[in-house]
């Protein structure tokens, strides 16, 4: 009886490996062609910069263009110089993440050595297709164009953009239009009050003033909105908005590439709002050098480490990361211990470039709760071996904000808390007195107000009363003034109703 169950086995295992072997034949001798394999490669990772008109140097749009250059992509994308995301996709997953996988790869190696066959065209041909910009309730453009000077340099330029907008708005879309595709290579927009910039664009003649890395000054909203190429816009959920104070100002920081002429540039802004107050998406540096123990600063001729850490006092929903350094930094990482001490990754970048620095959208946004320690650790070259430093030979830096200092600042985007109690009228990050915090009330009953302070663990009762429905105001001096991370809570016996992150530098 085991003798006959064997011979079936076999046999049966035998034919399993004829059928194998035969479909693999038909399926790894199948022909690969532009249309059906490599346009939806090309159209995924590629096309969103390298299009007519566009940042890309070379357009990848038609078959001709991309069996022109055949040889020269498969070379930048097996040196990892393309597509550009520095992040490590295989430790976290993100919404924007661009890369080829081992596959694609194959594909396009096979696809090259038989001959670029172009096979029959299909959809993935087509170019991608442009967002219309017709439906906004808000735009804002330079009020002048820019001429780029530089020929063979990379410049940074911020343009303060006046609003119109006497009260207060909740943008549910942002989208930033390159005025000049050829040479904006990304944008990020802050958040001030009217006038804030005037002593940065005093100095400088032109339209706008320079700055390198961060605006100069601190703003109300730092790194508000950022733009890259192959990003079209910043859509939010329906409850999750971003907050825009009356009489404000956008500083629409732009970076621009180097292009074989002088060009200009007129590029706008767009914004929707919201039919009604929603709770608020909040971008907040949890890692910043203001913030750091000690002085940050780069011995020359020395690789140095700086991290930081703090303990979360409340649940969060992480949306998204945007680390920023300058030239001397290498590597980021950025991980979470949670209450039960399992780890998780947040951040992994282990070959850092300051010109392709981006904000990472979480595919699904990360669930830390209350507990949850956070580290952040940025490691930085200093010496002469390390081709991106700005100065030769090398001397010592400090943070600032020009091209010969350096950064460690890293900003976390905490999701909005669904309540019934909505702070209107946060600030993130102040050097100055801090305004009044405005709250609406929109059911009737007994809320806590307290502030925790991540430096010290300390935890202040600001409110414990009964609240009517409708506005009300913590004063300032109520605020917390100390240098430090401070979270302000409203709570309802137990259940946390709405929180706002304030770092005072």
């Amino acid at each position: 009886m085991a003798r006959s169950y064997w011979l079936l086995y076999h046999k049966a295992m035998k034919w399993y490996l004829l059928i194998s072997y035969f479909l693999c034949s038909i399926i790894c001798n199948a022909q690969v062609t532009y249309y059906e394999h490599i346009a939806p490669i090309i159209k995924k990772n590629c096309q969103s910069c390298h299009q007519d008109g566009d940042i890309g140097p070379i357009p990848l749009n038609t078959y001709d263009d991309v069996a022109s250059y055949a040889s020269m992509i498969k070379f930048v994308i097996d040196i990892k110089l393309m597509p550009p995301f520095k992040a490590d996709h295989h430790k976290v997953k993100y919404a924007n993440e661009r890369f080829i996988s081992d596959k694609e790869k194959k594909l396009l190696e096979k696809w090259i050595d038989e001959g670029l066959p172009a096979g029959s065209r299909t959809e993935f041909g087509s170019t991608l297709q442009d967002n219309s910009l017709s439906f906004y309730d808000y735009t804002v453009c330079m009020s002048e164009p820019f001429e780029h000077y530089g020929i063979y340099y990379d410049q940074y330029q911020v343009f303060p953009l006046e609003l119109d907008i006497p009260t207060d708005k909740y943008i549910t879309d942002v989208v930033f239009e390159p005025g000049n595709k050829e040479i904006v290579r990304s944008a990020n927009i802050s958040i001030a009050p009217i006038g804030s910039s005037s002593k940065m664009d005093t100095w400088d003649p032109r339209y706008g003033f320079y700055a390198y890395g961060s605006i100069g000054f601190t703003a109300s909203f730092p790194n508000w909105m950022s733009w890259m190429p192959h990003t079209s816009s910043n859509e939010l959920s329906e409850s999750e908005h971003l907050y825009l104070p009356s009489n404000s100002e956008l500083l629409l920081h732009i970076h621009y590439g180097p292009s074989g002429e002088v060009q200009t540039d007129s590029s706008c802004v767009h914004l929707s709002f919201a039919d009604h107050p929603s709770p608020i998406l909040q971008n907040v540096p949890l890692a910043h050098t203001g913030l750091l123990a000690d002085t940050f600063l780069l011995e020359k001729e020395l690789k140095k480490r700086i991290s930081s850490s703090l303990e979360l006092p409340i649940d969060v929903n992480l949306r998204s990361i945007t680390p920023l350094a300058h030239l001397l930094c290498r590597s980021w990482e950025v991980f979470a211990v949670l209450p039960d001490q399992s780890s998780i990754s947040i951040l992994s970048i282990n070959d850092w470039d300051f010109h392709w620095r981006e904000k990472y959208i979480f595919k699904e946004s990360l669930h830390l709760p209350k507990g949850t320690k956070i580290y952040t650790t940025a490691t930085y070259d200093n010496t002469s071996t390390n081709p991106y430093n700005p100065s030769d030979p090398p001397h010592t830096m400090k943070a600032g904000p020009h091209m010969y200092d350096e950064n460690f600042v890293c900003y976390f985007e905490i999701g909005a808390i669904q309540s019934d109690a909505m702070i209107s009228k946060p600030l993130t990050v102040t050097e100055d007195v801090l305004r009044d915090l405005t709250f609406t009330i929109a059911k009737e009953g007994h809320y806590n107000i307290e502030s925790y302070d991540l430096s010290s663990n300390n935890v202040k009762t600001i409110a414990n009363k009964t609240f009517s429905i409708g506005k009300h105001t913590v004063q300032s001096s109520d605020l917390p003034s100390t240098k430090g991370v401070h979270v302000i809570c409203i709570q309802d016996g137990t259940k946390l109703m709405d929180s706002w992150w304030i770092v005072v530098l």
